[in-house]
């Protein structure tokens, strides 16, 4: 099969040849990058695509994702916008109606700092909603929950039950759980939800993974757990067996971050179906380890206390010996390593362990990962630049945080915080990310929010061009794939995204505003609008 694009402008990411006139595709792969005559003459019987104006750019690549998770939440109750406790309730107690009679009902999205009121919910609020059937509400950022009574006696918790190693059960005067769960507390509900009917979760995922491609994504990395540890706590342990089954439907690559404890669980893991010798195809690449929370939660390790918090400054949720076993693990199985770190001191310490690590087991070219890295200093990020850490960053938190961040943080810390413009210029590599569900998908978005950061210290921002590549080239970096993809170049695979303007030529603010026409992946169509 042979295409040849023409008739628009064509962003490559290439600085060799950055703005030719057509490419030539055969059987998924780049032929030519030139003129038209030239690339006509690289093919034979070729169909020939019309951009009609419109602009061609390598396929978008979001490195940092949670794919089950996101069937999950396009199943359940969106809380996003709400900015009442009344809208809260009503949404809840709706659900519950229209569910089946005892199921538990699930609140997803929800933001406390959107509310009118911002305050957590506790179990008697959902109590009102929910009083005869588990419910639960999980926050935003995917770090804290709010369980009513029902779901709290579904999962055997009382006053006796201690608080898990990194984690917090928020507690009434008599020592009973007030509702609230952070970090690894949230397991301990968690493990008693029932996990979702396949044949419904199936049907989920076939929409649910459409939006990757509508949104012109061609290669994901995607978060899957191999037991309880992670965001989806017990439901999480079927990640794995959840993307093999959807794995002939996705429209995107997969690079896989695992979440294990053990080398058994990686072992199991290279063996699946996930796991495959096609150059930028599947496969798992990396071991993802948490370090701290969230700034939503307040428990990202900060070095010092929160703001509007000064009673807590944060903790690692697992020890430092835990984090170093699992980094020699990753190591000696040949994974890079991806931390999540949001706090400045849970970045100290993960670049501290990864100095140590480099030290006593050398390796060349680890391109070692921080997730988030979302509070930094100059030190820091010097010593990160050193030893060759990559960034896998989420612009779409500015969007989300900007307007409580500085009361958490306080006005000093601010410049650190989501440092684009200093890791850049230092050296660091700085690929994108959605942490989907957590954000939106939107890439477009994205870029927009890398460059403008919706006015949070404009100092910190990037080039169009620079935020570009932090989701097609340097993604491609961050997953060891830039010699298969992340540019239109000769030699690489044919993953396209045709866009309505040339995000690089239009006001900036305009950005968000483009629309994906069409998604190629491979050279195959997996998204076309029905007006293009």
């Amino acid at each position: 099969m042979e295409q040849l694009y023409s008739g628009g402008e064509i962003y490559t990411v290439d600085p060799a040849h950055p703005s030719p006139e057509a490419v030539a595709v055969r059987d998924g792969k780049i032929v030519k990058v030139g003129s038209c005559a030239e690339c006509e003459q690289a093919l034979s019987r070729f169909e020939s695509i019309d951009l009609g104006g419109r602009t061609l750019l390598p396929g978008f690549i979001d490195t940092h994702l949670h794919p089950t998770l996101i069937v999950f939440f396009d199943m359940n109750v969106d809380l996003r916008r709400a900015r009442t406790f009344d809208e809260i309730t009503a949404k809840m107690r709706t659900a519950a109606k229209e569910g089946e009679k005892g199921a538990w009902t699930f609140g997803l999205d929800f933001d406390e700092q959107n509310l009118d009121d911002p305050r957590m919910p506790t179990r008697h609020d959902l109590d009102r909603a929910c009083p005869d059937q588990p419910a639960l509400i999980l926050k935003h950022d995917g770090h804290s929950l709010v369980a009513n009574t029902k779901a709290i006696q579904a999962a055997s918790i009382s006053s006796a039950t201690a608080d898990p190693e990194g984690g917090v059960i928020d507690r009434e005067g008599d020592g009973f759980p007030s509702g609230v769960f952070r970090e690894n507390a949230k397991e301990l509900i968690l493990s008693a939800v029932p996990f979702p009917d396949l044949p419904q979760l199936m049907d989920g995922a076939k929409t649910s993974f459409e939006r990757l491609a509508s949104f012109g994504i061609t290669s994901i990395g995607a978060v899957l757990q191999t037991d309880e540890e992670g965001p989806a706590s017990a439901s999480g342990a079927y990640d794995m067996m959840a993307l093999e089954l959807f794995l002939d439907h996705l429209p995107v690559s997969v690079y896989g971050l695992l979440i294990a404890r053990s080398e058994e669980r990686v072992e199991e893991a290279l063996r699946s179906r996930i796991h495959t010798n096609e150059p930028g195809g599947h496969r798992i690449g990396c071991l993802k380890i948490f370090a701290d929370g969230t700034f939503g939660s307040c428990t990202a390790y900060m070095n010092q206390p929160f703001s509007d918090h000064p009673e807590t400054s944060g903790f690692l949720v697992h020890s430092r010996e835990e984090i170093y076993r699992r980094m020699v693990m990753a190591q000696s199985a040949g994974l890079q390593i991806a931390i999540h770190a949001i706090g400045d001191a849970a970045s100290k310490t993960c670049v501290e362990l990864y100095a140590r690590l480099l030290k006593e087991y050398p390796k060349q070219d680890h391109r070692h990962r921080l997730e988030h890295a979302s509070q930094l200093d100059a030190s820091l990020i010097r010593d990160m630049a050193r030893l060759g850490i990559v960034v896998s960053t989420q612009p779409l938190f500015i969007q989300s945080e900007k307007h409580w961040l500085e009361k958490r943080l306080g006005p000093e810390r601010l410049r650190w915080t989501y440092p684009y413009r200093s890791l850049l210029d230092a050296g660091v590599k700085v690929a994108g990310a959605s942490d989907a569900p957590v954000e939106s998908l939107d890439v477009l978005d994205a870029i927009q929010c890398a460059v403008t950061r919706k006015g949070f210290v404009p100092d910190q921002g990037v080039s169009v061009e620079e935020a570009i590549r932090m989701f097609t080239m340097d993604a491609a970096y961050a997953q060891f794939e830039e010699a298969v993809k992340g540019s239109i170049s000769v030699g690489k695979r044919a993953d396209f995204v045709i866009l309505s303007g040339n995000p690089v030529k239009l006001p900036v603010e305009q950005i968000g505003e483009l629309r994906v026409q069409r998604t190629i992946r491979a050279g195959q169509t997996t998204f076309e609008r029905t007006d293009f």
